[in-house]
């Protein structure tokens, strides 16, 4: 849960987990029992690389604060790695039922959990209710992510046979009600996606023909139902469901659109990145050079809103593309090297894992290293 701080600092991923992550380390280190693999070791080496690479231009702003995601992630990941075995499915049921409880509390009564929630949350920025409820999170997307992340290693532990069916029937139901009350778009266009890749790794050809009759009866009592009215991501599944190319017209999902096309525009210009700082420059070079804001516009983007985009960024993937380029996107292919596995576990946890990097989320979200390292041990155990 990595929105919860004793004291909450000015970011919506708290510092919590790199700090636990640097007290195992140095315990391993003690023990004389320190693991490092060749993808920890490029992901360290990068993280010290983006705190000393300012690149060629005068004008780019080294800020410490911005340069010290990828050197924490870094050191998050490679503690889950060493301590990876160590992790409870007790403690996973632990933080499930706790994300459950902040989610019910702030849908039934908003002002009395903001009295609690904004005291271990930097900022709660959904009003809760009927409007999505966030709990113990900034933002209802970002709790819909974690239940969902929550829910894969669940998965997980299920195949590994350290929890029961029963005990992992429990689980899905309630990380699915998390998903439902945060009314979040994104976590249900993230669930849909996933579920897909699910059954297309599952699914035979008698299942198949089955859900040729079943699906459309499901799609026909969503579409007749009050949900698609009640939540942001019912009313946004619906235009999915109706008119497919519709999606690329909704607001947000256009502005992740721009997020990215800026990054793999600014790679296209500069192919060994511009260095720390560099991002605000080199979007404007791309703007100019290829009218990004004037195109997205015509997809739904509010030009005050594609404007920001050319300040700062909700793509990692993004921003450092354009700040280390090609050594940027050789860890993310070592990413997929390292982790990608021809079964269902692996497809379904390391898709999120990279979506996750690509969009909205900050490179320094802990669950995106906590899926990896499912995928790395359960690529080992097949």
């Amino acid at each position: 849960m990595p929105f919860i701080s004793p004291y909450p600092i000015g970011s919506d991923v708290q510092p919590v987990a790199v700090f636990f992550a640097s007290l195992l380390i140095f315990w391993t280190f003690l023990e004389r029992n320190f693991y490092l693999s060749f993808l920890g070791s490029f992901f360290l080496l990068l993280g010290f690389f983006s705190l000393i690479y300012q690149g060629f231009d005068v004008s780019n702003i080294y800020e410490i604060r911005t340069r010290v995601g990828l050197i924490f992630a870094a050191i998050t990941f490679v503690a889950m790695i060493n301590y990876f075995d160590y992790f409870s499915p007790r403690v996973l049921m632990l933080a499930i039922f706790v994300n459950l409880f902040g989610v019910i509390w702030h849908f039934i009564h908003p002002d009395s959990f903001l009295v609690l929630g904004e005291i271990i949350v930097r900022e709660i920025k959904s009003a809760g209710g009927g409007r999505g409820s966030s709990g113990f999170a900034a933002e209802s997307s970002f709790t819909s992510i974690t239940a969902m992340v929550q829910l894969i290693v669940v998965y997980f532990f299920y195949l590994r046979n350290k929890i029961g069916l029963s005990l992992f029937r429990w689980a899905f139901l309630l990380c699915s009600i998390v998903i439902v009350l945060s009314g979040s778009g994104t976590g249900i266009i993230y669930a849909a996606f996933l579920i897909s890749i699910y059954l297309l790794t599952k699914i035979s050809l008698r299942a198949f023909v089955t859900s040729l009759f079943i699906l459309p009866i499901l799609i026909f009592g969503f579409l007749n139902s009050s949900i698609p009215e009640q939540t942001r991501g019912g009313y946004l599944l619906k235009l999915v469901l109706t008119n497919p190319l519709i999606i690329f017209r909704d607001g947000s999902v256009a502005e992740r659109m721009l997020s990215i096309e800026i990054g793999l525009r600014g790679f296209q210009l500069h192919p060994l990145g511009s260095g720390g700082g560099s991002y605000s420059n080199v979007a404007k070079e791309v703007d100019s050079k290829f009218n990004l804001l004037t195109k997205y516009e015509s997809f739904g983007v509010i030009p005050v809103r594609g404007n920001a985009y050319l300040k700062e960024t909700v793509s990692s993937f993004a921003k450092y593309l354009i700040e280390l380029g090609i050594i940027f996107l050789f860890f993310i292919l070592l990413i997929l090297y390292t982790c990608f596995a021809n079964n269902s576990f692996n497809l379904i946890s390391l898709s999120l894992a990279l979506l996750l990097m690509l969009v909205s989320f900050s490179i320094l979200f802990p669950p995106t290293y906590l899926l990896l390292a499912c995928c790395i041990s359960n690529k080992r155990s097949v």
